[in-house]
């Protein structure tokens, strides 16, 4: 008898939301869908981005898909972001967040930034947030002589390690993780780092769209003997460790800088208390954020340069004209243009984040004149966005798509400079844009000081097709080695 109830209620279920999407027309296009399953059976969960990239060659700028009853659109040019997410009233509208798992279950019930929906308290969260990045990252005073430290750490690990066949993920995973301990709690800890490092490494595998959603619609799964099925848990016992230790470093060395003493001042500070939950969800956005987009970032743009001797030697010039044999510093970056190129062409050929955080709708709204029902989700489908036709050649690596005839560097306002779209674009764009270039300049021209970069003598060295990265929210390369060769003057 059960069974047969079980049974009634699965087809009462798959007719319910088949009636439900039919009511809203489809007048998006869009692929055929299996009642309730919607494409499921037809992409793989972990490479989504890759899938929608060819629908949007069948379907052009916007169209529509279902998973499991819920219905998506897809945005797949810088244009229709653009009007969509900076626009009234859509920008509005769509600025909120679909619920999540990872945000109900790993950041306490949305206590955080990136998954809270558009409310109030979010709002000022947010705000709060901007403030305390924009004093640690635009203007750089409080932590470029600590990240300069941490380069010469770097050129320290080149010296001892030159000629070595390696792999430069301890050095890179190193230097990020020096800065947010930084950044976060005003020192730098190993215990810290190790429990960010678990911290970003087991969300980035539960986070992405499609596997949130079947552990939202399918909550038994974490129960289950599968490997992924532990993550949920796992990632959720280690930001609660991390913030113990947070915690503890902070009132045993009586540290009063970094973003968690600012925030536990916040009331003081800001006019506005938050409280242990909320702190714990915005640190744990400021570490997911600070480091697997980076990483991705810095292990891809040394694969590349070593792809690209021709680029390096170009960089190397530039540096060496504008730096010379100084520490660089912030202010470098606008008399580098070549170099800035190379950062932004990176940024855009990666595309680390493809599908960013979906979007949601709080109410009915209209998308290039076509009716979206409250309760939608938006996906800014950045990799169909930085890989399209627009970019002619979009698969092949060339920073100069980012220089005038006179090799400057395009303005914020060009056309080209308008369809990179790689931190996100409206409300909910990523904060920590400035912070990061800053970072990626500095560690780029300090490398670029100190040594060339070569293939290895004893490993093959595969080229970086972007369509072959790591899955995860934030693609990552394949792991590879390297050899670091030093230059004639080492600071």
């Amino acid at each position: 008898m059960l069974e047969v109830i079980t049974v009634c209620l699965i087809v009462i279920l798959c007719i319910y939301h088949y009636w439900k999407s039919s009511q809203c027309k489809n007048n998006f296009p869009g692929p055929r869908c299996i009642p309730f399953f919607g494409v499921c059976f037809n992409v793989d969960l972990n490479r989504l981005h890759l899938k929608l990239y060819e629908w949007a060659l069948l379907y052009g700028d916007t169209f529509k898909f279902s998973v499991f009853g819920k219905s998506y659109i897809s945005l797949n040019s810088a244009d229709v972001v653009r009007d969509v997410l900076g626009h009234e009233p859509n920008a509005t509208i769509a600025a909120s967040r679909e619920p999540s798992f990872f945000g109900q279950y790993c950041l306490e019930n949305y206590s955080d930034i990136a998954f809270s929906p558009n409310d109030k308290e979010w709002t000022m969260r947010r705000k709060i947030c901007h403030q305390l990045l924009h004093t640690y990252g635009e203007g750089m005073h409080l932590l470029e002589d600590e990240i300069l430290q941490k380069l010469a750490d770097m050129k320290q690990f080149i010296r001892e390690n030159e000629e070595k066949d390696l792999d430069p993920h301890d050095m890179v995973e190193e230097f990020l993780f020096k800065n947010l301990a930084s950044l976060v709690a005003g020192t730098t800890d190993r215990q810290l780092q190790g429990l960010m490092k678990e911290v970003d490494e087991n969300s980035n595998d539960i986070a992405t769209p499609m596997v949130d959603l079947a552990f939202r619609t399918f909550p038994f799964l974490q129960f289950l003997p599968l490997p992924v099925a532990r993550k949920p848990s796992l990632v959720k016992f280690c930001i609660d460790e991390m913030m113990k230790t947070i915690k503890k470093i902070t009132n045993e060395r009586n540290i009063e800088k970094g973003m968690y003493y600012e925030l536990q001042n916040a009331k003081e500070m800001y006019n506005h208390h938050l409280t242990d939950n909320q702190i714990k969800g915005i640190l744990s956005n400021v570490v997911g954020g600070g480091f697997l987009t980076s990483r991705g970032t810095l292990m891809s743009l040394i694969l590349l340069l070593v792809e690209h001797p021709k680029i390096q030697t170009k960089i190397q010039s530039e540096i060496d004209d504008v730096i010379g044999e100084r520490e660089a510093h912030i202010k470098d970056r606008n008399s580098c243009p070549f170099t800035e190129a190379v950062i932004l062409e990176t940024l855009r050929y990666i595309s680390h984040a493809p599908l960013a955080i979906p979007h949601y709708t709080s109410e009915d709204c209209n998308i290039r004149g076509r009716m979206v029902g409250k309760g939608t989700t938006i996906i800014t489908n950045l990799w169909t966005i930085h890989h399209s036709d627009e970019w002619d050649d979009p698969f092949v690596f060339r920073p100069e798509r980012f220089l005038d005839d006179s090799g400057l560097l395009l303005p914020a306002t060009h056309p080209t400079r308008k369809r990179l779209l790689v931190f996100g674009f409206g409300k909910r764009a990523c904060l920590g844009e400035v912070f990061a270039k800053n970072r990626a300049f500095l560690f780029l021209a300090t490398m670029m000081q100190t040594c060339i970069i070569r293939k290895p003598l004893r490993d093959e060295l595969s080229d970086l097709d972007p369509r072959m990265m790591m899955p995860g929210i934030v693609l990552q390369p394949p792991p590879y080695k390297v050899q670091f060769k030093l230059r004639g003057c080492v600071l």
